[in-house]
């Protein structure tokens, strides 16, 4: 395993998500002061997962045929433009051109996991999903904690600091970064598959499909989870926007102890699969326990359940996702798989909001529901590779 490709990687992504949590929690306060209302907002934010999810297999594709390094350092002079744009902004249709822009070239998480599937061997594949994880979390962490104070003193700034990381970081990988090795092979029968043909092939191979349907089914009760949780803490317990910030750091937090240092001993120890499952039950657990949460310990209790859930579910799915992947074909499939999470994170969106109004605690049931069916998923994929495997 090459460790300073993945120190590089790993500040690399963390720069990218310092920016993107610097701007995203604020975009909605942003936005109303050029007269957007709450569903005008809620558009906004989809506008990027929409862009993504239909770009992001086409960016994985581009980096199977001319490599990880150039799509990725182009995809960090994307979001630089595109935050630069928001700061600048006179019109909410700025707004607009903005946000589809930065899902356009959102694709620097795919790119980043295509690099590390090409500097891992199998065996530590998820250690290294666990760095690019750290990376996110923190920077989930830390940036709207940075936005949040920019903001006090003038709107436009934490977007003009958000593009200065972007440039700066497109040109430190631009520098230090190395090219990944190139597969010396191309599948010409796969790459010519059209982008529904791949899917349905994707879904219908036996190990791969299962995997595929436990990234969905994760992604979408994180985002009924994150479409809700403030509305739940405000109702239930008067939390502060502040407080309801520091809450969703925190899980940020648990997620990149398990993944920055705990994972690999894990994989070693347990296997990925199990990893899966176990990440899986635990999610489903929290979803269960939040809304029935009486205390702010109660509460933090069931968050850190959830971040150290995903913690170990995150990495090693995408280490399973990878594995079935040929050399030359990683870039398509993680971008899928992006592309796969960004329609899950919107329909979250939009499901989740409409079963709150219904009753608060009815989308964290269809959450838990949904991971305790990808907990079965795994449980079912151990025992057919243990069936499979010679006594």
């Amino acid at each position: 395993m090459n460790k300073r490709s993945l120190l590089i990687i790993f500040l690399t992504v963390f720069i990218d998500m310092l920016g993107f949590g610097i701007v995203i929690p604020l975009l909605p306060l942003y936005a109303e002061k050029f007269g957007a209302n709450a569903a005008v907002i809620g558009w906004l934010l989809a506008s990027y997962l929409i862009a993504q999810a239909l770009c992001a297999p086409m960016l994985g594709r581009l980096s199977d045929r001319i490599g990880r390094r150039p799509v990725l350092i182009a995809a960090l002079v994307g979001s630089a433009v595109s935050f630069t744009l928001l700061g600048a902004a006179k019109t909410l249709a700025w707004l607009f051109v903005a946000r589809v822009l930065g899902g356009v070239t959102g694709g620097s998480i795919s790119a980043a996991k295509s690099y590390i599937a090409d500097v891992t061997t199998p065996e530590n594949r998820a250690k290294g999903m666990g760095v690019l994880g750290a990376g996110i979390g923190l920077g989930y962490v830390l940036g709207p904690a940075i936005g949040g104070v920019l903001m006090v003193h003038e709107p436009a700034l934490p977007y003009f600091l958000a593009a200065g990381l972007a440039l700066a970081n497109s040109l430190s990988a631009l520098v230090f970064l190395p090219a990944p090795p190139r597969a010396a092979k191309r599948d010409t029968a796969t790459n010519e598959l059209s982008a529904l043909a791949y899917a349905g092939r994707a879904f219908r191979h036996p190990r791969l499909g299962h995997c595929l349907w436990i990234v969905f089914f994760t992604t979408l009760s994180f985002s009924l989870f994150t479409g809700t949780f403030a509305l739940l803490g405000q109702h239930r317990f008067a939390f502060t926007p502040r407080k309801i910030g520091l809450l969703m750091s925190f899980i940020g937090l648990m997620a990149a102890i398990v993944q920055g240092g705990l994972i690999g001993p894990l994989v070693k120890r347990f296997g990925e699969l199990r990893l899966v499952a176990t990440g899986a039950l635990m999610f489903a657990a929290s979803m269960a326990l939040l809304p029935a949460a009486h205390s702010l310990w109660t509460m933090l209790a069931a968050l850190a359940l959830l971040g150290l859930g995903n913690g170990l579910n995150g990495p090693a799915i995408l280490a399973l996702i990878s594995h079935e992947a040929a050399a030359d074909e990683q870039g398509r499939l993680l971008g899928f798989e992006q592309s796969l999470e960004s329609i899950a994170r919107i329909l979250g969106l939009v499901i989740g909001g409409w079963l709150f109004a219904q009753m608060e605690w009815v989308p964290y049931a269809f959450g838990a529901v949904l991971m305790t069916v990808g907990c079965a998923l795994a449980a079912l994929q151990i025992a057919h590779r243990k069936a499979a495997s010679p006594a």
